[in-house]
């Protein structure tokens, strides 16, 4: 019998331990981070009568709604007053905490967060002092939290909605107060405390701390207030959105400190906010409140901030998609840009590198996003052709996950015009004169023109305003003259009028800065094109390396161009040409019995050739003829103290066969 023992008391422990889990206490960390997507049912329940706001009565499909499309949070702003007894025992009207259960207990049915609070409820802010308003708010606070005692720990308190008009310390007292008394019957109830004013992150870090293990801090942002509340100007600059992480990043520091999760109750801007800024607005909000941690829950209030059409059943999509479809890890999608009046570009930023592919959507003012392209995870650009004119049209992007769920870009809008023809754009040369080969061509001179004439740049946007500030190339000003063409890439391209003095095989040395090598690019003059060439590495978006390579060219004026084939960037700085064969008709030494060999006074040639060698010339990298052998031995020497340092070509004629090779004198 011993032999069981042992599993029995293992049994016994295990069936002791498993009702301690099922009734773990949720804690306020948990709960947050699994409220990340939340709403408020505002201008609902705050009039004296549900609905007179323009809303209709609250509805069970509105629940649905809101599970359906993922949200998790469901914030229900309540006024009581008006629902409330004046005189002791200030007893809360039947009917209307009867409504206001049924409508929390729709929520908890189906699994979501729901926070109740007191909302405005002016009365207890202006008239703090009367012990009669603070006797009637502290019966209000016992007979909700004596009802709700027994609901889901999903179901939260919350004490207060901004404390406009009271002084801190009232506003401490209020929620200590009522935090006790809601303690009596729910001693685990989580509990969300505000600050002072209306409620913003000054007033959070100001507040006194309640002696509390389970209680939630909280904040409200429309910030800036002339934007989300005003609807003034547009948003979204670089220093805009350091502002807004600048708040949420000291909000942040004080739950590390203070060991207490933060909710973002309300946020938004109005409908008479630009549009393009609006939405990047909600998708910061919703982005910087993932990152750091926190529970948003976007003001929704059925006019200026509605997000659900609670009457016609449906959304307003571009708002809602941002607050549940959205994350750090979308795709930024900042520009839309018209290419000659007639193409939507689009370009945007991939946050992972994961993405299983990339899905396009456009829509009008009046319809809903429709799918209209496809592409590999990693595509950062879209040109939409063939739309109508004189319309407006919207965009995003959305990354797509074979196993996981889809997360979207904020959307963005652009007016296509009626397309009006411009006078052709006329190829200008830059420096007034074709630039001449031989010699060196600075790669910011490239001609004058318009994109897809003179050159193409994906982004069209100048970052840098260096040199050219009028055209989208991007030139990188080092000082005392010198620049580098920078930002190059795949694709891009720049064309320059060249004029080739002579016909023959020319020496290039490209100068380029890379900090990782590899990328590659490739020179096109008139018909004759080079091999792909890879860019060195300089380890530095300063130093220089030169990589070389040669062209056989045709003389005269020309189109040069230059495209940049494949990453990693690379920035370009000039190409050097230098003529080293002359013209007729030449071999390659390697193919036939001639050695050449050289020291520090001499060439030494030797020669195995069926015929005698008629003639040794020495050119230098002009043409010019710098030194002529006839009829020598077999096996001779040229002396070179008497010719200065360079490149040069060597050509031995031999029976009507001219064999070149390009050699260095030092």
């Amino acid at each position: 019998m011993y032999k069981y023992k042992k599993p029995i008391h293992f049994l016994f422990t295990l069936l002791f331990a498993i009702p301690a889990i099922v009734s773990a206490q949720l804690s306020p960390k948990d709960a947050i981070s699994q409220m990340r997507k939340g709403i408020n049912l505002g201008n609902t329940l705050e009039p004296p009568r549900e609905g007179e706001w323009g809303n209709p009565s609250t509805q069970e499909y509105m629940f649905d709604m809101y599970k359906q499309e993922g949200f998790n949070c469901i914030r229900i702003p309540v006024r009581w007053d008006k629902h409330t007894g004046t005189t002791s025992p200030y007893k809360i009207d039947e009917t209307w905490f009867t409504r206001v259960e049924q409508i929390l207990d729709w929520g908890l049915s189906k699994g979501l967060y729901m926070v109740v609070n007191s909302h405005h409820d002016d009365w207890i802010k202006t008239g703090y002092t009367s012990a009669v308003n603070r006797a009637r708010f502290d019966s209000i606070w016992s007979q909700v939290a004596t009802r709700f005692k027994n609901k889901p720990e999903r179901l939260i308190f919350e004490v207060m909605n901004e404390p406009v008009e009271m002084t801190k310390a009232q506003s401490d007292d209020v929620h200590q107060r009522i935090l006790s008394i809601i303690r009596k019957t729910n001693p685990t109830r989580l509990v969300i405390f505000q600050g002072i004013n209306w409620g913003g992150s000054d007033g959070l870090l100001g507040a006194a701390i309640p002696n509390d293990k389970f209680i939630i801090g909280s904040f409200h942002s429309y910030d800036p207030y002339t934007f989300g509340l005003q609807g003034q100007g547009i948003w979204g600059s670089a220093s805009d959105i350091s502002a807004l992480k600048s708040k949420f990043q000291t909000v942040k520091d004080w739950s590390i400190k203070n060991d207490i999760p933060v909710f973002l109750g309300e946020f938004g801007s109005i409908k008479k906010c630009d549009y393009n800024s609006r939405m990047k607005h909600y998708k910061t909000y919703v982005e910087l409140s993932h990152s750091f941690g926190f529970s948003s829950c976007a003001w929704d209030d059925g006019g200026d901030f509605r997000i659900m059409n609670r009457s016609a059943k449906t959304w307003d999509d571009d708002i809602k998609d941002i607050l549940t479809h959205s994350s750090e890890l979308s795709p930024k999608m900042p520009r839309l840009s018209i290419f000659q009046d007639t193409i939507v570009k689009l370009f945007w930023t991939n946050q992972a590198t994961d993405y299983d592919s990339i899905y396009i959507e456009r829509r009008l003012s009046s319809t809903t996003f429709k799918r209209i392209a496809t592409y590999k995870g990693d595509a950062i650009s879209y040109s939409d052709f063939n739309l109508p004119q004189n319309k407006e049209y919207f965009y995003r992007v959305i990354a797509h996950y074979n196993n996981g769920p889809d997360l979207y870009s904020y959307p963005q809008k652009v007016l296509l015009p009626t397309y009006v023809p411009k006078p052709p754009v006329l190829r200008e040369l830059f420096t007034g004169k074709a630039l001449e080969i031989p010699g060196r061509i600075e790669a910011e001179n490239f001609d004058i023109g318009e994109e897809g004439l003179t050159y193409h740049d994906s982004d069209l946007k100048n970052i840098t305003g260096a040199y050219r500030p009028n055209e989208p190339i991007d030139i990188y000003d080092l000082g005392n003259g010198k620049y580098f063409v920078i930002d190059n890439y795949p694709g891009e391209w720049l064309e320059y009028t060249v004029n080739v003095a002579q016909k023959g095989t020319y020496d290039i040395s490209a100068t380029i800065a890379a900090f990782a090598g590899g990328g590659t690019f490739r020179i096109k003059i008139g018909a004759v094109e080079s091999e792909i060439i890879k860019a060195p590495t300089t380890s530095s978006w300063v130093n220089i390396k030169t990589v070389s390579f040669s062209m056989n060219l045709e003389a005269g004026q020309q189109i040069m161009r230059l495209t940049f084939i494949d990453k990693p960037l690379f920035y370009m700085d000039y190409l050097d040409f230098k003529r080293i064969i002359p013209v007729g008709n030449q071999a390659d030494f390697s193919e036939n019995p001639v050695t050449i060999m050289q020291n520090d006074l001499e060439l030494i040639i030797n020669s195995n050739m069926d015929k005698p060698v008629e003639t040794c010339t020495i050119y230098n990298i002009l043409g010019s003829v710098v030194k002529t052998v006839r009829n020598p031995d077999i096996n001779f020497r040229i002396s070179t103290r008497d010719i200065q340092s360079g490149i040069y070509i060597v050509q031995v004629i031999s029976g009507g066969q001219k064999l070149s090779k390009k050699i260095i004198i030092q």
